[in-house]
Parts: structure tokens; C-alpha cells; sequence
């Protein structure tokens, strides 16, 4: 089987007690074109080449479910540390990711550790990572600033930072990040412009639809 490092005072987030509706929303092209004019396969594209873009320790932080990530982390060798809030979430990915490494699997592979934590409160020793990936997180943060100097903290020098959050490029995307903003889900909505703005002026940067892909240095 598996274990899943850390134990929060709190037991994680809103979404754990609505994992299993999240999780295929996530991965739903319907839900993603209707909703975002985007596809999990552009967030799966965006992982891969993140995880391809070194061999040294990666960390994955916000990871959820891994639904864009499972099969990448079962064919990777890198040793790799998945974190989320969300112990029901990271329950969900390691069993994604046990049987994307063999059918039935019911263990993950070695190289792989869960650790249940804040992203701004790491158990994990500084400028450990040369990769830092996070996967639909732009759009949960108020903070942007002090989530980029979180993640660098944990960024070997010379590492990169790969970010992606929902921005509101589209009249309905702007409507949907609205009302899940008042449900108190999600950060207030930024546009393209205003991401890329708060998150240091990153020169690697685009959209599609109304997600947004970031890549920032570490140093």
C-alpha cells in the first residue's frame, strides 16, 4: 500500500468532502471546453513537460487527485514528492498513480512520497527540488507574490517553477471564476494580464482558453 506523510490540526480543505465530484470534473473535456474553452489534455502537455524538463528531485504541490499527473509520475524516475491539504485528494492520487504503474497495483513506486501539508508551511528541507510544478493553482491563491517566494524556497538554484491557473479570458470563464469567487472556492479572477504581472513578469508565459501556463526561475 502506501502512506501518506503529515497530519494537519485541520483536516484539509473544503474539497475533501467533495473529492470524488471535483475529481471528475478535472478530468472532463466537456466540463473544460463548456466551462474554460481548454482540455486536460493542454494540463497534462504542461506537466509532462515540466517533469521532462530535469532528472533531479521534483516537487508537486496543490497535486489533488493527480488526474493530469498519474500516468507521468508511474513512467518517471525522478524522485518525487506530491503535497496537498487535502488527505482524501492525495488518497485519490496515490491509488491513480498504483494503477497507472501496473493493473491492480496496489503500491506505488519507490520513487514517490505524499505528504499531507500547507504549501506556505513545507515540511521539507529548503532548495531541495530542481522542478516545482502546481497544477491549477494560480486561481486558489491570494497571495501570488508570497506563493512564488514559498516555491523558491523550496527550488534548488538554477531550478524552474512551473505554474498554471484559471485566468478570466473569456466572458463565461470571467462568469463561472465570479461565482465560484462569492462561493469563496477560488481567489478573486485575474486576467492573463494581471497573473503574469503578479507573478514577477515570468518570460515564459501563455494561455489557452482561460488557463494559464507559467514558468518561473528560481532564482
Amino acid at each position: 500500500m502506501w502512506r501518506i506523510e503529515g497530519e494537519l490540526d485541520q483536516p484539509g480543505t473544503p474539497y475533501d468532502r467533495r473529492a470524488a465530484v471535483y475529481d471528475r470534473l478535472v478530468r472532463s473535456p466537456l466540463y473544460n471546453r463548456v466551462a474554460w474553452s481548454t482540455s486536460p489534455d493542454d494540463y497534462a502537455d504542461f506537466a509532462a513537460g515540466a517533469i521532462a524538463s530535469s532528472s533531479g528531485p521534483l516537487l508537486e504541490v496543490a497535486a489533488g487527485s493527480a488526474a493530469a499527473t498519474a500516468e507521468l509520475h508511474a513512467r518517471s524516475t525522478r524522485p518525487t514528492v506530491l503535497v496537498d491539504r487535502s488527505r482524501p485528494m492525495l488518497e485519490r492520487a496515490a491509488q491513480r498513480i498504483a494503477a497507472a504503474s501496473r493493473p491492480g497495483g496496489q503500491a506505488l513506486p519507490p520513487h514517490l512520497r505524499l505528504v499531507q501539508a500547507d504549501l506556505f508551511a513545507l515540511p521539507l528541507p529548503p532548495h531541495e527540488f530542481d522542478t516545482v510544478l502546481g497544477l491549477g493553482l494560480t486561481h486558489l491563491i491570494d497571495d501570488l507574490p508570497g506563493l512564488v517566494t514559498a516555491l523558491r524556497r523550496q527550488a534548488a538554484s538554477g531550478g524552474q517553477i512551473h505554474l498554471a491557473g484559471l485566468v478570466a479570458e473569456t466572458r463565461r470563464g470571467r462568469c463561472y471564476l465570479q461565482l465560484l469567487h462569492r462561493a469563496k472556492q477560488v481567489a478573486e479572477p485575474r486576467t492573463a494580464h494581471q497573473l503574469h504581472h503578479a507573478l514577477g513578469q515570468p518570460g515564459a508565459f501563455c494561455t489557452i482558453g482561460c488557463m494559464a501556463y507559467a514558468t518561473v526561475p528560481a532564482d
